[in-house]
């Protein structure tokens, strides 16, 4: 008996890009995708697949294999190369039922395979659980680096904080003089705000929140600031 395919929760709104030449089947998939509740771009064969990946976010890629000049195949390899797309679900649609497409389709990078003709619920449903299990392991890599930010932040607090405070109380000390000069009494008021700053970052840091903001190009870096802005 077949194993009942396990639907996972629907992510909203979905976007899939849809490489094929046949216009009758593109648009009857389309059709059907868009009634599952997915939003659908079309492309007639490979070079325009490509152009269209690479000009916005797509969440998953339904490819044919046989597409005029540029095979499904040779698109699904440069998808891979592509960093925006290297994680992008990929399934492959063909109507080559042989095991060796079969396996140069999982050798490639893509991760599913379907013979045409294709079932659309069928395809829907398996668009759903490959965009679900790559935002899991994507949810699951970002948690990770929570909690390795969070352990460093934890060691970094208690190397500082400890000759910070002796420092906090040696200031304190010295500001309870009276025969401080206005100068100097203004320099070590200055310093201890200062210090009291450097206090409020540490425990910015070990609070452990998902506080990245832009950086430089596409690098993040976490906002401190008892505001949350660096």
């Amino acid at each position: 008996m077949a194993k009942a395919l396990t639907i996972p929760p629907r992510v909203p709104s979905p976007t899939v890009l849809l490489v094929e030449d046949q216009e009758k089947t593109a648009r009857g998939l389309e059709e059907l995708l868009e009634l599952e509740g997915f939003k659908v771009r079309l492309a007639k064969d490979g070079p325009t697949g490509l152009a269209a990946a690479a000009d916005a976010p797509v969440d998953a890629v339904v490819l044919d294999v046989m597409l005029p000049g540029m095979s499904g195949f040779d698109v699904c390899r440069r998808l891979r190369t592509v960093e925006r797309t290297s994680h992008v679900p990929i399934v492959m649609l063909t109507g080559l039922s042989d095991t060796p497409s079969k396996l140069q389709s999982f050798d490639i990078g893509a991760d599913d395979y379907l013979v045409k003709p294709v079932p659309a619920r069928e395809l829907a449903a398996r668009l759903r659980k490959l965009i679900h299990g790559r935002q899991e392991s994507a949810n699951q890599v970002h948690r990770q680096r929570l909690q390795a930010i969070g352990e460093i932040a934890a060691a970094v607090a208690h190397e500082v904080n400890n000759p910070l405070a002796a420092a906090l109380g040696t200031l304190d000390l010295a500001l309870l003089r009276t025969d401080l000069s206005p100068d100097l009494r203004r320099d070590l008021t200055s310093s201890r705000r200062q210090m009291w700053r450097i206090a409020s970052v540490l425990a910015e840091l070990t609070d452990v929140r998902d506080r990245t903001v832009p950086y430089v190009e596409t690098d993040r870096m976490v906002a401190l600031g008892p505001s949350g802005h660096a």
